[in-house]
């Protein structure tokens, strides 16, 4: 009975006890957490406006990179452009090359841009002013047939007075001669942002004068991240708008700037509005870059503090209950059940991870899953990936042991950098990999260095290994984990490694990305070279080429999406020459046929990518081409005869080409090697019959039938008979009537 009683009393003194703990721990944070809000809104709205000055010119300076990026690199593209030979062959055109296809379609690309820049090029013009012809996207034609010639005239008269040979020119206040009709050729458009590149030679005066007129639209997208985490960003370019978010801003700038204060500081608009804004002028392209935030903004932005703080009290009053009563009730299987969820949402998460890496989920899954599994969404994250270096240590490490000691490494590290983690570390292609997120990018940045820090120190510590860090850039959509996931690997086999005393290493991505490449990186005449190989089924000169390629793309420093880009693009050029071939990519490849690109550009070594493209694709397309090739050759012969006869000869060989889905090389080749005569001997065969046919039974004039042959003058086709049949139409006429 003494020992019930005992047992009760105990019991009823565990309770009170229990309740007296329950009130004084929920005071204890429910008092500390109501200054707490109180104080945080206060120091957040002071603290803010302390730092908005060191936030905003680190966000100027990210905006001026961008935009300095993109304008630097369109202004060098054009300066090596202009002593290419296709830009050679240009002027010394004296009439418009209308008939010049292949070596005008080269200038044409290339004064296009590149890919990386085509797409901020919306227009150009080549104005060869010694020969008196004008080139663009939409035609090419003389000088004097413009329709807004007076207008260019000006142009080029203004562009005498300039001493500059490449210079950026802001005429956004003048009006396209596009404007409301639809576009055509014919005029020369010198309106919006121009880059102007022109030669002078003493003799003569001005030789040429190219405009390439920037896509405004596509400018504005680079500003579109800093506006999404609330700045507002505006561009001029020599004096004028570029491009803005929020026209209030920029008219408060203005009015400062027009009494002399053009520096970093608070302005007023004429509305009432207070911007905090940072400028930073560039010289070299004559742009300005105001970055700024509506200081009102900041102010509310304590207000959550105070909301925080109470939602936690009410939260954290529940949480009590519910565990206290859990606790009291069901504390053992609690305690299991909880060792299970724990170890379970583990394994989500490390699934989850995985799944992010391979690019598998899309957006509305990864919310789901977050949402679904309690995890917390930051508005910026950052991919870390570790290797331990056991080839610094001595006797070797085996692979075993290598996943062994990565495994240890993620179970036993510190509290304080698991917690930091979004998702479960796993251990993916021989290295560990973990997601660090935050509310913006300096916080992210500032965890990512004090966890490189802590794991670097503890591994270190517990194993004597020296770690290997690649770290991506920083990335605000879970969606581009993959890509992280490739910048992590690239920095990670970084030969660019800096080692601390303890020989552990770390690249950046953001650093790495920036090492400048000399010059171009990827040679389209090259390509088709190797293009041409490939069709012609020569398997050595193939091998050469492409190791000229990626030995130029590892010269000049290609990395992350430029490296991945070339070599995919590299790879669908080679590619499309089956598929025009009409053979199946699935026959080809197999159920491979979905992953092959990713695999080449995720092989590094430039041995083993070279092995890698000439064994998995290069001969099995050369194998596929030479077996259906050598089934078809006289089946071209015939298509071509019909297609020739069809259209009484008035085609091209890139029209057959395109027609029967052959390079024009090969069937140039077929058609010699069978019928033993070239495709222009062939269609000028085909012509020359139909002209002897009208000339001796019709009265048409040689004129009428040098149209009906689609000759562009009656001189031409004169000189085209008299060269096949020695004598002129009208002498061949007379003489075979007579």
């Amino acid at each position: 009975m003494r020992t019930g009683r005992a047992g009760q009393k105990k019991l009823k003194n565990n309770v009170k006890y229990e309740n007296r703990l329950f009130l004084q721990f929920l005071l204890l944070v429910t008092v500390p957490l109501i200054i707490m809000g109180i104080v945080s809104y206060y120091i957040y709205v002071k603290g803010e406006n302390s730092k908005s000055g060191q936030a905003l010119d680190s966000y100027c300076n990210s905006v001026a990179n961008e935009y300095e990026n993109v304008f630097s690199s369109i202004r060098e593209y054009y300066l090596d452009s202009t002593g290419s030979t296709s830009i050679k062959w240009l002027v010394n055109q004296q009439e418009v090359p209308y008939s010049n296809y292949k070596e005008l379609k080269q200038a044409q690309n290339m004064l296009q841009g590149n890919y990386f820049l085509s797409k901020y090029i919306s227009f150009y013009n080549f104005i060869n002013v010694k020969e008196g012809w004008v080139l663009n996207k939409y035609g090419m034609y003389p000088l004097e047939d413009l329709k807004n010639l007076d207008e260019v005239k000006e142009f080029l008269a203004e562009q005498k007075e300039i001493p500059l040979s490449l210079y950026w020119l802001n005429r956004l206040d003048t009006a396209s001669p596009y404007e409301g009709m639809v576009k055509e050729s014919g005029f020369v458009d010198t309106a919006g942002e121009l880059l102007v590149v022109k030669e002078e030679y003493s003799s003569v005066g001005t030789v040429y004068v190219l405009t390439v007129r920037l896509d405004t639209e596509r400018l504005e997208n680079l500003s579109q991240p800093y506006e999404k985490m609330g700045y507002d960003v505006t561009v001029l370019s020599n004096g004028k708008v570029l491009m803005e978010t929020n026209p209030s801003l920029t008219k408060a700038y203005r009015t400062r700037a027009e009494d002399g204060k053009v520096k970093s500081g608070i302005y007023s608009s004429f509305g009432g509005k207070k911007f905090r804004l940072s400028v930073i002028e560039s010289g070299g392209n004559g742009l300005t870059y105001i970055t700024g935030m509506d200081m009102a903004k900041m102010n509310r932005g304590g207000i959550p503090f105070v909301l925080a703080s109470i939602a936690i009290i009410a939260i954290f009053g529940v949480i009590l209950m519910c565990l206290r009563v859990a606790a009291a009730a069901f504390s053992k299987p609690v305690l299991l059940l909880q060792k299970f969820v724990d170890d379970q949402n583990t394994q989500i998460r490390e699934l989850f991870l995985s799944n992010l890496l391979k690019g598998e989920l899309s957006m509305e899954t990864i919310q789901d899953t977050m949402k679904k599994y309690g995890m917390e969404s930051w508005n910026s994250y950052r991919l870390i990936s570790i290797s331990c270096k056991f080839e610094e240590k001595q006797p070797p490490v085996t692979k075993e042991e290598m996943d062994k000691i990565n495994r240890e490494i993620l179970l036993n590290l510190p509290g304080e950098v698991s917690e930091a983690f979004f998702a479960s570390p796993v251990i993916y292609g021989n290295m560990a990999l973990f997601i660090i997120g935050e509310n913006d990018d300096l916080m992210v940045d500032n965890k990512t260095a004090h966890v490189y820090k802590q794991i670097k120190d503890h591994v270190m510590e517990l194993y004597g290994y020296p770690i290997a860090f690649g770290i991506s850039r920083t990335f605000h959509q879970l969606t581009h984990t993959g890509r992280a996931y490739e910048e992590c690997s690239e920095a990670l086999h970084s030969k660019n490694h800096d080692r601390n005393e303890n020989g552990s290493s770390l690249v950046l991505y953001d650093d790495y990305s920036l090492m400048d490449p000399a010059g171009n990186v990827y040679d389209m005449i090259m390509e088709d070279e190797l293009i041409h190989s490939v069709d012609s089924l020569n398997q050595e000169e193939s091998k050469r080429l492409l190791e000229l390629i990626v030995g130029r793309m590892e010269l000049k420093g290609a990395t992350g999406m430029e490296r991945t880009f070339y070599i995919t693009k590299l790879l669908t050029s080679v590619l499309d020459i089956p598929a025009r071939a009409s053979i199946s990519l699935t026959d080809l490849f197999g159920s491979d046929q979905y992953n092959v690109l990713t695999r080449a550009a995720n092989v590094y070594g430039q041995k083993e990518l070279v092995s890698f493209i000439m064994e998995e694709i290069f001969k099995p397309v050369i194998a596929a081409l030479t077996e259906t090739r050598q089934a078809g050759s006289s089946d071209i012969v015939k298509e071509v005869t019909r297609m020739i006869k069809e259209t009484n000869g008035n085609l091209s060989l890139n029209d057959c080409a395109d027609t029967l889905s052959y390079h024009p090389n090969y069937i140039s080749r077929v058609l010699k090697k069978e019928r033993g005569v070239s495709f222009t001997d062939m269609v000028n065969e085909e012509k020359l019959k139909i002209a002897k046919y009208m000339l001796l039974t019709s009265t048409d004039s040689i004129a009428d039938i040098s149209v009906r042959l689609n000759y562009n003058n009656v001189q031409n086709f004169i000189r085209f008979f008299k060269n096949q049949v020695g004598t002129t139409p009208s002498a061949y006429r007379k003489e075979h009537k007579e």
